[in-house]
C-alpha cells in the first residue's frame, strides 16, 4: 500500500499549475491539461482569448520543462490523483476543465474524482481528441519503447521531428513516451457516469467513425452533451485555437454558470 502523501495542497499547486494571468477575483476558471508530452505553455496563448474573469489555469505534468528532474507519472489515475489534491486550492470558484488526448482522459478522471468527493463537482467537462473510457480496448502485456514509438507515430500524436532530431530525442522522448505508456495502459472497465456536461471535440482528418467516437462520450453524462468537428488533423487545436476557445465560452455561456458577455 501506498503511503499517504504528506504535501500541502498549497505545494502541489505550485508543481502541477500554471496561471499565465492570474486573477484575483476570478468568477469561474478553465482547467487545460496537454496531451502526451505536451506542456503548460501550449495554453499560455489561451489566457488572452478569455474574458477578464476566466482565469485560465494550466496542468504541468512531471518530466518536462521546470520539472524535468522528477520521474514522469505511471498511469493516468496516478496523474488524475495529484490532480485533484492540486485543484484543492482553486475549488472556491466554479471549474471547467478541458483536455487534448492524454489530457482529455485525465480531465475525465478528475471530474470522476471530484463529483464522488466531498467538494463540488466540475462544472463542465471538454474532452478533445480522444476516445470515451469505455471505448478504449484491452491494454498489451508488453509495452517497450519500440511498440510505443510506433504507436505515436502512426497515431501522430506529435511533431514526426522529435523523432528524427537526436537533440530533441534526447530532451523530449523520456516524457512522452512515458505518456504514451500510461494512455495505452488505460482502462476503465465500467466508468463513472458524471452529472456534468460533457462536449467532444476532434479534428476532421481523422477516421471515418470519428463521430460516433465522439457522441460515445455523451454516454458518459446524465447532464448534456455534444460534439464538434473542427478542420485539421489530432493537433487541429493549435491552428484553430480562437475557433476552439470560443466554442468553450459560448458553451460555458449556455449552460447558465457564466455570462461571458459581462465577464
Amino acid at each position: 500500500m501506498t503511503a499517504p502523501s504528506t504535501e500541502s495542497s498549497f505545494d502541489a499547486s505550485a508543481r502541477w499549475l500554471r496561471r499565465p494571468r492570474p486573477c484575483h477575483d476570478p468568477a469561474t476558471r478553465l482547467v487545460c491539461l496537454p496531451h502526451a508530452g505536451g506542456t503548460a505553455s501550449e495554453y499560455a496563448s489561451w489566457a488572452a482569448r478569455l474574458p477578464a474573469r476566466i482565469e485560465l489555469i494550466a496542468v504541468q505534468y512531471p518530466g518536462r520543462q521546470d520539472r524535468l528532474a522528477e520521474p514522469c507519472a505511471r498511469s493516468v489515475q496516478e496523474i488524475a490523483d495529484a490532480l485533484v489534491a492540486a485543484l484543492a486550492a482553486y475549488a472556491d470558484r466554479p471549474l471547467y476543465l478541458f483536455g487534448h488526448s492524454m489530457g482529455g482522459l485525465v480531465a475525465y478522471e478528475v471530474a470522476a474524482r471530484l463529483e464522488a468527493g466531498a467538494g463540488p463537482g466540475p462544472a463542465g467537462l471538454f474532452v478533445s481528441g480522444t476516445l470515451a473510457p469505455h471505448r478504449f480496448l484491452p491494454p498489451r502485456e508488453v509495452l517497450d519503447n519500440a511498440i510505443i514509438e510506433a504507436e505515436t507515430r502512426a497515431a501522430g500524436w506529435t511533431d514526426p521531428m522529435v523523432f528524427e532530431h537526436p537533440e530533441l530525442r534526447e530532451l523530449v522522448l523520456p516524457a512522452l513516451l512515458a505518456d504514451v505508456r500510461a494512455v495505452l495502459s488505460y482502462r476503465r472497465r465500467d466508468p463513472a457516469r458524471l452529472r456534468c456536461p460533457i462536449v467532444a471535440y476532434a479534428g476532421s482528418d481523422g477516421p471515418a467513425d470519428v463521430p460516433a467516437q465522439l457522441a460515445s462520450w455523451g454516454e458518459l453524462t446524465s447532464g448534456p452533451a455534444a460534439w464538434r468537428r473542427f478542420d485539421g488533423d489530432h493537433f487541429y487545436l493549435q491552428p484553430r485555437e480562437a475557433e476552439l476557445v470560443a466554442d468553450i465560452l459560448t458553451r460555458m455561456s449556455n449552460w447558465g454558470n457564466v455570462s461571458v458577455g459581462h465577464l
